[in-house]
């Protein structure tokens, strides 16, 4: 196993903590604590996203996406060299998908965080457009992230394409593969469906995890 794969398979493993997080703040601690229950109605009501903004939920979700944002990269890049040799078009455009994805989980976590922080900022400044304030800066988050969703749903798709080429991992992860598709296809028409990448990316990740300390096929 090289330092690249050892690499990628930690990141792997960072990536199904982080969704671990995520499924925490999605099914037990927002809709409990904070209210969001609907996900198609209560991300869009700024009294709730502002009651949340600062609290253990949202900063431990914004770190999560800033987290898996740079493990997608390296796990992008690991996947990369790993089928560089074999399949360079495919490999490269697995590495574009990372790329797309992290970026997409890394602007996330920066919305969540820091760029709440300049919302709170600009909002005691401008108390007239506080509420313009909280919409645009609600807007881009969504659309970021909707960005990471259809980026690892493509890094998934095209490394589901490789292994069907190449018999690298099991038949049933490459079928599992084409399923982490979905959440990416179902955010164009309906965002909020895309959020069932969350339960299918803990399995996803953790199988790389491990299929990556396996010595490359020739």
């Amino acid at each position: 196993m090289t330092k690249i794969d050892r690499a990628a398979s930690t990141a792997a493993w960072l990536i199904v903590g982080c969704m671990l997080i995520h499924n925490m703040n999605a099914l037990w601690l927002e809709p409990t604590y904070l209210g969001f229950v609907d996900k198609a109605k209560d991300y869009g009501d700024m009294g709730k996203i502002l009651n949340a903004q600062f609290s253990f939920s949202f900063i431990s979700s914004g770190s999560a996406h800033i987290v898996c944002g740079f493990s997608v990269l390296i796990l992008g890049l690991g996947l990369h060299y790993r089928f560089l040799g074999r399949h360079p078009v495919g490999a490269r455009l697995l590495m574009l998908a990372a790329l797309l994805s992290g970026l997409g989980f890394l602007l996330t976590g920066i919305s969540d965080i820091p760029g709440a922080v300049y919302a709170k900022i600009l909002r005691e400044q401008n108390p007239d457009y506080a509420a313009t304030i909280m919409l645009i800066n609600t807007l881009i988050r969504s659309v970021v992230n909707v960005l990471a969703i259809v980026g690892l749903s493509w890094l998934a798709g095209q490394l589901a394409w490789l292994m069907g080429q190449t018999r690298e991992f099991p038949r049933w992860f490459v079928w599992y593969g084409w399923l982490m598709v979905l959440p990416g296809l179902f955010s164009f028409p309906f965002p909020p469906a895309g959020f069932i990448y969350l339960q299918l990316t803990i399995v996803w990740a953790a199988a790389l995890a491990i299929f990556l300390r396996r010595p490359a096929r020739p």
